[in-house]
């Protein structure tokens, strides 16, 4: 069987057999079983098929050169004439396909959509009541974030210009007792803290004598968080519609309001609800105190300045800074240490302007300004207007995580002047809400010393 199919390959390749060839073919094919007489019937046909010379090979394969030549020229004629009106086909069909998307861009879409044409409309109505406006000085047609020219309080126009998106603003530097105090973040409404109250006494003792013991007595002082909240509504419409970020700007104006809230209540707080419940620096007791012999604060002397720092304990000076409104510190640039021998009569100035080398001074020590403490306009008898000390010794500043922030857009919230509730669904309004909780406590009151004008 192999042999016969090697001798069949063989004259297959070669492209021609001989009569003798084919007669040995035929006797090796009638040699086999039946089963692999059908396995090789379609090769011994083939041979069968085949020239029996070369030249007669050679012959046939010009041949069916020439008829392939006559197939492919064939083809491609058929398709180039198929190419022809298939192309013209298609032609037409985009003809007609860029007339209708003109059509549907002359009357549906850009410029000629109604839309757009009655909003041009509207646009040139307002420029040129606008214009008017300008021409005949007439500024109460040109008013910021409003929407029509009939209603009130809402009537003008607004300009369109680079500024008009621009809230321009007074900045103040609030968060002092935040960045000063020692800040502990809570994972609890409260946190509590112990303290020293009494410390260990020790004594010389004779040689044989008996040793007298000692205690330490300790407190315990609790902080506990309150809640500052904001909400603030606004119309979907000037949310939409103007180009001021008006969320982020009111973000920046809460955070703001809830420094300046955190200053007012740990440094001038009196317990009241207005403070939060917190009872500041100013009045806290056990804060040391020096009393001017003035009564007000223009009676300062240098002098009064470093009293403080002499009742200050030393373990709290190497942190110590004086911490003043910026119009007390205005008065306080001005006071001289005394200088008897001084060829002017006066002594050098007590404060020190910030450097290269160092921040502003007071008596060697640096001072920091606290907007919420009060300034040169607040004086009044028996009243505390300075402090100096280390606050991070003194007190601990406590928060819950960071400022939150919720939106809605339904429901109901009171509005400025709390006398009604105003319904975020019926009137399509939006409001947001911001809220943080803080805190903090006097754990060494005595690490700080206050100044305080004379009761009388």
């Amino acid at each position: 069987m192999t042999k016969f199919l090697k001798f069949l390959k063989s004259l297959t390749e070669r492209g021609y057999a001989t009569e003798v060839e084919k007669a040995k073919a035929v006797e090796m094919l009638k040699a086999l079983d039946g089963e692999d007489q059908a396995e090789v019937a379609e090769a011994a046909e083939a041979v069968a098929d085949l020239p029996e010379t070369a030249e007669e090979a050679e012959a046939q394969a010009d041949e069916d050169d020439a008829d392939g030549d006559a197939v492919e020229k064939g083809i491609k004629a058929l398709f180039a004439r198929e190419g022809k009106r298939l192309e013209k086909s298609l032609k037409g069909d985009l003809a007609t396909y860029m007339a209708e998307q003109k059509e549907l861009m002359a009357s549906k879409a850009g410029a000629y959509h109604p839309d757009v044409q009655a909003k041009r409309k509207e646009l040139n109505s307002t420029l040129r009541k606008t214009v008017s406006g300008i021409v005949a000085g007439d500024l109460s047609l040109i008013k910021e974030m409003t929407s029509d020219d009939t209603g009130s309080p809402y009537a003008g126009y607004t300009v369109d210009s680079e500024l008009s998106a621009e809230i321009r603003h007074l900045m103040t530097e609030y968060g002092v007792a935040r960045r000063e105090m020692e800040s502990v973040q809570l994972t609890k409404g409260s946190y509590k803290v112990n303290d020293l109250v009494t410390d260990v006494t020790v004594y010389w003792v004779d040689e044989g004598a008996v040793v007298n013991s000692t205690q330490a007595v300790l407190g315990q002082e609790t902080l506990t968080l309150k809640k500052l909240g904001a909400i603030v509504t606004m119309t979907s419409e000037l949310l939409e519609d103007t180009e001021i970020d008006l969320i982020s700007f009111m973000a920046s104006r809460v955070a703001e309001g809830f420094a300046r809230a955190e200053d007012q209540a740990f440094f001038t707080g009196t317990g009241s609800a207005a403070f939060g419940g917190f009872t500041g620096l100013l009045s806290a007791s056990g804060v040391n105190e020096v009393t001017l012999a003035g009564t007000t604060f223009a009676s300062m002397k240098a002098e009064d300045l470093i009293d403080m720092v002499d009742k200050t304990p030393s373990g709290a000076l190497g942190n110590a800074k004086y911490y003043l409104h910026r119009t007390i510190m205005s008065v306080v640039r001005k006071l001289r240490e005394d200088a008897v021998t001084a060829a002017d009569g006066a002594g050098a100035f007590i404060y020190q302007a910030p450097s290269q080398s160092g921040p502003a001074t007071i008596w060697g020590y640096p001072t920091v300004l606290v907007e919420a403490m009060p300034g040169i306009a607040d004086t009044a008898v028996d009243t505390s207007f300075v402090l100096f000390g280390d606050l991070r010794k003194a007190c601990i500043f406590g928060y819950k995580g960071a400022l939150k922030v919720k939106r809605f857009d339904a429901g109901e919230v009171r509005n400025v002047a709390d006398n009604a509730d105003i319904n975020l669904l019926t009137t399509d309004r939006e409001a947001i809400r911001w809220t943080q909780r803080v805190g903090y406590i006097t754990v060494i009151p005595s690490a700080v010393t206050k100044l305080t004008t004379a009761a009388s």
